[in-house]
């Protein structure tokens, strides 16, 4: 359990609440916090599946690049050189 967890465990406690509800409502406050960090991580994952697919598309272009100025080379045109 988290501090603040035990925290609420032991101010309901001296509150005197019955140890099934106090229970309860420590479990509760940990089960929301747990969502609220899987929501936070579920949005950075979108994030970063986002900049991996621009990444890929940027890589792509490059490598068409690349293999566009060794075809270049290798295959030059006859028609079109002056020497």
């Amino acid at each position: 359990m988290s501090k603040a967890v035990i925290e609420i465990y032991d101010a309901l406690k001296v509150a005197g609440v019955p140890d099934d509800k106090e229970t309860a409502a420590a479990k509760a406050v940990a089960d929301v916090g747990q969502k609220d960090r899987l929501n936070r991580i579920e949005k950075e994952i979108i994030e970063i599946k986002g900049d991996i697919k621009i990444v890929k598309w940027m890589l792509g272009i490059i490598i068409a690049g690349i293999l566009s100025l060794i075809l270049k080379t290798f295959f030059k045109n006859p028609l079109m050189s002056n020497a």
